[in-house]
């Protein structure tokens, strides 16, 4: 495809979304001429955070890695940040790319770079421009070892015809691509980093083009992430520094930020539900938020073989879980019932419990009929099941696995928590390797694919609970192919009513995060993204 057939194919993306994209330069720039106050530049931000088990992001599904990667590693595409936009607004706009163009079969994607962006001045890079082997490299080596190398889609071939030009080549069409560009696991890495250090999992890496650099790294300690001076971006970020903060203990994090010691209180500037009260009082200055988290929680089994692969027992615990008690008396009416498989603030894909079909049934609290089909699966006397967990997550996810082990117990099933650490958790249970439940919210997606394929397509790295269904197989695959947004929702809508009625995983009622910063924090807004680079590069701070 030459560039004026490139050109000329946008219409497979949608005509709306491919003219946002190529026209995404001119998109960028509103924003930043619209803001109500005018930015100041300078600063130190002091940003709660977590520390990363690795700084490859190939080598692990852990988000802690993704959200320190984005600082200073760069995606082709990204979304809009800024306090405008909501936490769900997922609108394109061209990072180290400028446009995509798709064939009229959907199924070869070329994609041209913005032209100027330029690696940090510093070994092995030492300041040489990003070129399309880059891309290259980094797509390739993403499909080869990334946990999340499905962002990608059925990639064959991925050619570098010129420095600035980029020609992916799918077998078949897949209409998430564009978007699953400004993920953060297909950031965009130099080559030569892994020639001379054999991997990128040590600091001395963490070499990047976006608009931080790493300055320092304490190990347990922090990351101070300064101003990259050769960022392509004129005027971005604001900020001189992030002070990105590994402190573990959430009342330490919670002392510091009322005292006014650091600006963001958690990765996601999340505080406690049941410190909001309080929280207001002490610090009635302080904006609050409630917002929609994407994430859902599940209770994954070992469905491939017993009891998980009797659907009765997977139906009984379901049947278990008191979701509207839940929601109004645990998450004091701030959540939703029913979180999965596609989570609920996903309203233009999310289909209504009333439409599931036989599926809604097992939404419903029933305990005598959950005991009745333990019975009839053969165990009259109710199971024990090993479940394991990492607490980690926090105290409101400890509470929240309690109140499930407690309703699951009204029906005669104990769940004995077995708590892991984080290395054990991510390269184990969270991958499905447990040997009969485990419970944990997911990973964060922002397009719906992710929920679905991951959780579900045989095979998949996501698929914890082991599902291997080839009607939904032929389902996952469809919804990847359809451009038009009508047809793809038939075929979601015809995933989650199959989702529901076979039970492969028990949703947990999910509640609305609640999040906090100081006031001289401007221009932020909670993101159900972990691409904490582009949205720390547009705030800036007041009053310094």
């Amino acid at each position: 495809m030459d560039d004026g057939a490139a050109e000329g194919a946008g219409h497979a993306l949608g005509r709306r979304r491919f003219l946002a994209i190529a026209a995404g330069a001119t998109a960028a720039a509103v924003p930043r001429r619209a803001w109500a106050q005018r930015p100041t530049r300078g600063g130190v931000l002091k940003h709660i955070g977590l520390e990363p088990p690795t700084f490859d992001i190939h080598a692990t599904g852990s988000y802690q890695t993704q959200l320190l990667s984005s600082f200073v590693r760069r995606t082709l595409f990204k979304f809009v940040n800024g306090a405008r936009y909501g936490p769900s607004n997922f609108t394109i706009l061209p990072d180290l790319a400028l446009k995509a163009a798709v064939s009229p079969d959907g199924k070869v994607y070329t994609i041209k770079l913005r032209p100027g962006v330029r690696w940090e001045s510093r070994p092995p890079v030492n300041g040489r421009e990003v070129v399309a082997a880059d891309v290259k490299y980094s797509f390739e080596r993403a499909l080869r070892k990334s946990p999340y190398a499905t962002l990608l889609g059925p990639v064959e071939k991925i050619e570098a015809p010129d420095t600035r030009t980029v020609r992916v080549h799918l077998a078949d069409a897949f209409a998430p691509f564009v978007h699953n560009l400004a993920e953060p696991p297909n950031a965009i890495l130099p080559p030569e980093v892994e020639d001379r250090l054999g991997d990128f999992k040590t600091a001395e890496s963490f070499v990047g083009c976006g608009p931080f650099i790493l300055e320092r790294y304490e190990p347990g300690v922090k990351a101070v992430f300064a101003r990259n001076p050769t960022y392509y971006e004129t005027g971005l970020p604001h900020l001189d520094k992030v002070e990105w903060l590994f402190l573990r203990d959430r009342s330490t994090q919670l002392s510091l930020f009322r005292a006014g010691q650091v600006d963001i209180p958690f990765y996601d500037g999340r505080i406690p539900r049941s410190d909001v009260g309080s929280f207001r009082k002490s610090n009635p200055a302080y904006p609050v938020v409630y917002w929609d988290r994407l994430a859902v929680r599940t209770l994954a089994m070992r469905t491939d073989k017993p009891p998980f692969n009797d659907v009765r027992v997977r139906r009984a615990l379901s049947l278990a879980v008191d979701r509207k008690r839940w929601v109004s008396e645990h998450l004091e009416g701030q959540g939703y019932e029913d979180a999965g498989p596609v989570p609920s603030p996903m309203r233009e894909w999310k289909l209504p419990a009333r439409e599931l079909g036989e599926g809604a049934r097992f939404l419903d609290h029933d305990p005598a009929l959950a005991r009745k089909l333990l019975t009839d699966a053969g165990f009259p006397g109710g199971l024990k099941l090993k479940c394991t967990n990492w607490p980690g997550h926090g105290p409101e996810y400890v509470e929240d696995l309690g109140l499930l082990a407690l309703q699951l117990r009204q029906i005669g099933v104990e769940l004995q928590i077995v708590n892991e650490e984080y290395g054990q958790y991510i390269r184990g249970s969270f991958l499905g390797k447990f040997d009969e439940a485990s419970w944990g919210p997911s990973s964060l997606f922002t397009e719906v694919d992710g929920y679905l394929y991951n959780f579900f397509r045989g095979g998949q790295p996501g698929n914890r609970s082991h599902v291997a269904d080839t009607q939904l197989d032929v389902l996952l695959e469809a919804q990847r192919r359809y451009s038009s947004r009508s047809s793809r929702k038939k075929v979601i809508d015809d995933i989650q009513r199959h989702a529901a009625a076979h039970v492969y995983y028990v949703y947990t009622p999910c509640p609305k995060n609640v999040s906090a910063w100081t006031p001289r924090v401007k221009n932020y807004g909670p993101k159900n993204s972990f691409d904490r680079g582009a949205q720390l590069e547009v705030v800036w701070l007041a009053n310094r």
